[in-house]
C-alpha cells in the first residue's frame, strides 16, 4: 500500500518541480545562443563561389554558403527569442511560487501544492512585484532579500526602458539611458531563478518553523 505524501513533501516537490522545469528551459536557452555563435557571419569564413539562379523571366547569381548561413540564423535568433521568454516565464514562475509557498506557510496554512493563476492561454499569469519575506532567525534571510531587489531591479529597468521606447521623440541621453535599463532588464530570467533557489531553501526553514495564522 503506498503511503499518501504529508502536504510539506508535496508542497516541497512543487516547488522544487518548478524549479527543474526552470532549469530545463535556461540549459535549452544557453543551448540556443551557442548554437547561434556557431553561425555567427562576423567569424565564419564564408567560401567563395556562386550558382546560377534560373526562374522565368530572369537569371541570378546566388550566394549558397552566405544563403544558408543567413537563413540558419534567422532560425536560431527566433528560437533563441522564443526560449528566452520560455526561461523567463519558468524562472519567474519558480520565484513567485517559492515565494508563495513561504507565506501560506507563515500564515499556518498547509498547501499541498503551489497555486500559480493562468490566462486564457494557459501561459502562466505572474505579477510583476514579490512580497519581501519576514524569515526571522533564518541564516540566509539577508541573502533572500537581496536576490528580490536584485529581481525587482529587473523589473524596473525594463518599465523604464519601455516609458521611454514609446515616446515619439527621444534625446540622445534618454536613448543611452533605454540602452543601459535594456542591458539590466535582460538579467530578469537569471535574476528570478536565483531568487527561486534561495527561496526553496528557505521553505524548508518556513515548514520546520510554522507559525500559527497572523492575527
Amino acid at each position: 500500500m503506498t503511503r499518501s505524501k504529508s502536504w510539506s513533501a508535496s508542497l516541497e516537490d512543487s516547488v522544487f518541480a518548478l524549479g527543474a522545469a526552470a532549469r530545463e528551459c535556461q540549459r535549452a536557452y544557453q543551448a540556443a545562443v551557442i548554437a547561434k555563435g556557431h553561425v555567427d557571419l562576423d567569424r565564419v569564413r564564408l567560401l567563395d563561389g556562386n550558382v546560377a539562379l534560373r526562374a522565368p523571366g530572369y537569371t541570378a547569381e546566388h550566394e549558397p554558403h552566405l544563403a544558408a548561413l543567413s537563413r540558419i540564423g534567422d532560425v536560431q535568433l527566433k528560437v533563441e527569442f522564443q526560449l528566452k521568454a520560455l526561461y523567463e516565464e519558468a524562472a519567474r514562475a519558480y520565484a513567485h511560487g517559492a515565494n508563495w509557498a513561504i507565506r501560506q506557510v507563515q500564515d499556518g496554512q498547509q498547501p499541498a501544492r503551489v497555486e500559480i493563476k493562468t490566462d486564457s492561454d494557459g501561459q502562466y499569469f505572474i505579477d510583476d512585484w514579490m512580497p519581501a519575506l519576514t524569515l526571522d532567525r533564518y541564516a540566509e534571510a539577508a541573502a533572500v532579500e537581496s536576490a528580490r531587489r536584485a529581481y525587482e531591479w529587473c523589473l524596473t529597468a525594463g518599465a523604464a526602458a519601455e516609458v521611454i521606447s514609446q515616446q515619439t521623440y527621444v534625446p540622445d541621453h534618454e536613448a543611452g539611458q533605454m540602452h543601459q535599463a535594456l542591458d539590466i532588464a535582460a538579467g530578469l530570467p537569471d535574476a528570478a531563478y536565483a531568487y527561486g533557489v534561495l527561496a526553496e531553501a528557505a521553505l524548508r526553514f518556513a515548514i520546520t518553523h510554522q507559525q500559527s495564522p497572523r492575527g
